[in-house]
């Protein structure tokens, strides 16, 4: 019901604005305060069971004034070190450093070091410090006796491993050999608090995404045969072109410069689009990884020509069998199993991509022949404020993100609903169209939602420029 109301909630907002004129200042959500909202309920709501799930009992977070936080979307600005640890009936906090305070902070910090522990963890009088100062943060890590101590540092997740060399030397000190020796990586906790959502972040990225489409069509409606180049527009790709030379893949000719191209009539190109970011989260903003696709009309056409028409037709087909097997408590592995099963049974060739261009055409090539079965691969990524990269890991369904296949699927999970169907033309047989297709959604309690429109159709471009 919460998640309905926010979403009905952003969809007004968003209908208001459309109504008002574009010279009209129309008012922005409060972004501190929605930030200081979502920063205490994740530390109340889900904090606690990621710390659980992955059996840590007492989370060191450190860091310094001067080097960038990767953490700073959750924590908001620090130094020196919080300390969460697992009381049993919650989570609590505690700060031996500076939490710097204003809107969008982390409020009700249960405990709070002394001003000397704080002026020595942030840099005062260097070298001139006495040891003594940290026995206070020894003493609370010991009153506590935790088993286990996650700490940010990790050899491949650059958001896990925040923590300096020196920081943690320093610690390691403050500690002593007994409680280090309970140390252990914070990867993959971090990874699930941050990869879980609450419904107010879903609300974010629906308004994100909405701004975004609206963007891109207003791009799309500015399109001139002849004149706009694909540089004009954000993230655009030809897909076919009636300009392609010989046996080429069904793009742009070989001989073309791609940003430098101009649209012609005979074109089919996608959009991948971003937009304003009414949230500005610095680098942890969410973000876009949505596509648009469009036809330039020829003379004497009105319509897509059937062989596109329906290349697209099977990929938005897959789009309605992959949404069913997508579903809170399953893992990332399970998920990617019973979509190829599904989509193999409804006559689908199974295109398992590494992620490398050359060599994954190479496979679409080599797999449908050219032959009239379409292809297809996924990259189903978590997304939301980490654009599918290893900002944050997450839940994710591909064929080359196989070590997240144990990751389980939590409600409100925000993905990326990526995918490409590859099928044969009838005038290029054995060099197939592969169409990606790409909307982020959210999984709720009854499967996948819609917070993004999703492809309903061809973009179709007048040829008369």
């Amino acid at each position: 019901m919460r998640n309905r109301l926010l979403f009905a909630l952003v969809l007004l907002m968003l209908s208001v604005g459309s109504l008002v004129g574009a010279q009209e200042q129309i008012p922005k959500p409060d972004q501190d305060e929605w930030l200081r909202l979502i920063r205490n309920d994740r530390l109340d709501l889900i904090l606690p069971s990621a710390m659980r799930d992955h059996d840590i009992d007492m989370w060191i977070h450190g860091t310094r004034q001067g080097n960038p936080d990767p953490l700073e979307y959750e924590f908001g600005r620090t130094g020196g070190f919080i300390i969460f640890t697992d009381v049993g009936d919650r989570i609590e906090r505690a700060a031996f450093g500076e939490v710097f305070g204003g809107q969008g902070a982390i409020e009700n910090i249960d405990v709070r070091g002394s001003m000397e522990i704080s002026r020595a963890l942030t840099g005062y009088n260097p070298g001139d410090v006495d040891p003594s100062v940290y026995d206070e943060l020894r003493e609370y890590v010991e009153s506590h006796n935790p088993e286990r101590i996650g700490v940010n540092y990790s050899d491949w997740l650059a958001v896990a491993d925040g923590i300096s060399y020196t920081q943690f030397q320093k610690l390691e000190q403050i500690l002593g050999p007994e409680l280090s020796s309970r140390v252990v990586s914070a990867e993959h906790l971090i990874t699930d608090f941050r990869s879980r959502r609450l419904s107010l972040e879903v609300a974010v990225q629906a308004i994100t995404l909405e701004l975004a489409r609206q963007g891109a069509i207003a791009q799309l409606k500015g399109v001139v045969p002849g004149r706009t180049k694909l540089r004009d527009l954000r993230g655009a790709s030809v897909l076919y072109s009636v300009t392609a030379e010989g046996k080429a893949a069904p793009g742009l000719p070989s001989s073309t410069d791609s940003r430098n191209y101009v649209l012609q009539p005979g074109d089919f190109f996608s959009l991948n689009y971003g937009g304003e970011k009414i949230f500005d989260f610095g680098f942890s903003s969410f973000t876009v990884d949505s596509k648009m696709h469009a036809y330039v009309l020829r003379e004497g056409e009105t319509e897509v020509p059937e062989g596109i028409q329906r290349a697209w037709d099977f990929g938005k087909r897959a789009q309605g069998i992959m949404r069913q097997h997508v579903r809170v408590g399953m893992t990332s592995g399970q998920a990617l199993e019973e979509i190829v099963a599904a989509m193999e049974a409804d006559g689908y060739i199974y295109t398992p991509f590494t992620d490398d261009g050359e060599q994954d055409y190479q496979m679409v090539r080599d797999y449908l022949g050219d032959g009239d079965t379409p292809g297809f691969y996924l990259d189903l990524h978590a997304q939301g404020n980490n654009d599918g990269e290893l900002m944050t890991v997450g839940a994710s369904i591909a064929p080359f993100r196989r070590d997240r296949d144990d990751l389980v699927i939590h409600p409100n999970h925000i993905f990326a609903f990526e995918y490409a169907v590859h099928t044969n033309l009838p005038d290029r047989p054995g060099y197939p169209i592969s169409i990606n297709f790409s909307n982020p959604q959210v999984v709720g309690p009854n499967g996948v939602e819609w917070i993004q429109v999703p492809n309903y159709g061809i973009y179709i471009i007048s040829g008369t420029s």
